[in-house]
């Protein structure tokens, strides 16, 4: 079975691609082109108004119904719509693993008021935007590319209308976190976490640095915890894996099936000298799947 403390016990045992440049799909006319996957709802596939939760395979859905109509401004057959159960109004699709790409087509209903578009890691936001539409709109096509995600939220007014699911696996990836920003962006991908390569790491250093680590999240990342003034960006417990770089690292990837796709949040520190004390700095995190 895949864990991710067999996985960093197998990385402490032994260092230029960058780290993924997040982009909004906001209000176009396309959605993703040659996708690996899509999720078309059918058409007629159950009687409309039927609850949706774990029908599709892939996704698991709440707060939404189904429904059948012809062709509508870029909604064909079956999609989901509004299931009325009340507050708080957010639909949710969880994915059954993490996703790198997503587009959909989507229509707020009568209303001019904005929907909230989230995509998530666990119980982390790793990405946002808000965005009036309506029915009438031919470029209703958002969502979100080049982020490790698992999880779509949206915060809708009143109604909605929600068709064609399309996204891409993630395959080998490293995508840049930092919470609110207060954390030094100095910690990235020098090469991508392929199975059996050495994923190479930088940690800057600077002439008063005492040590640099990477810490691997042994439960996924946290949107932020304050700390010493900066933010821990991976779960505090249990406790990280701490394993010390002097700047540049090479973690050994294992090779084979069981491995491939498993997503782990890390995060770069350093320990510095201020004066006659030291501090610890927190960095930015680094989320990332390992692939081929």
């Amino acid at each position: 079975m895949r864990h991710p403390l067999a996985l960093a016990a197998s990385l402490g045992l032994l260092l230029a691609a960058p780290a993924l440049d997040a982009q909004a799909i906001i209000a176009q006319s396309q959605g993703l082109p040659s996708p690996q996957h899509v999720i078309d709802f059918g058409a007629n596939l159950f009687p409309n108004f039927t609850p949706i939760t774990n029908q599709f395979t892939g996704i698991t859905v709440t707060h939404s119904r189904y429904f059948t109509t012809g062709v509508s401004n870029n909604l064909v057959g079956g999609f989901l719509t509004n299931d009325f159960s009340g507050a708080p109004d957010t639909l949710s699709i969880r994915f059954a693993a993490p996703i790198r790409d997503l587009s959909f087509v989507y229509h707020q209903i009568g209303t001019t008021r904005p929907s909230n578009f989230r995509a998530m890691l666990g119980n982390t936001v790793v990405d946002s935007f808000s965005h009036t539409g309506n029915q009438s709109s031919p470029n209703n096509y958002y969502g979100f590319t080049n982020i490790l995600f698992d999880e779509l939220q949206i915060d809708f007014v009143a109604d909605f209308n929600l068709d064609t699911l399309a996204f891409n696996d993630p395959g080998a990836a490293c995508t840049f976190r930092n919470g609110t920003g207060v954390n030094p962006a100095e910690y990235r991908c020098v090469t991508l976490p392929v199975l059996g390569t050495n994923w190479q790491t930088l940690v800057v250093t600077n002439p008063n640095t005492l040590a640099a680590y990477v810490a691997i999240g042994l439960a996924g990342p946290h949107p932020g915890l304050p700390l010493l003034g900066h933010e821990l960006l991976i779960q505090p417990s249990p406790a990280p894996v701490m394993i010390p770089t002097s700047g540049t690292l090479s973690l050994a990837i294992p090779n084979g099936p069981s491995w491939n796709g498993l997503a782990l949040s890390t995060q770069g520190m350093r320990v510095d000298l201020a004066g006659p004390t030291t501090r610890l700095v927190l960095l930015n995190a680094l989320d990332i799947v390992l692939g081929l």
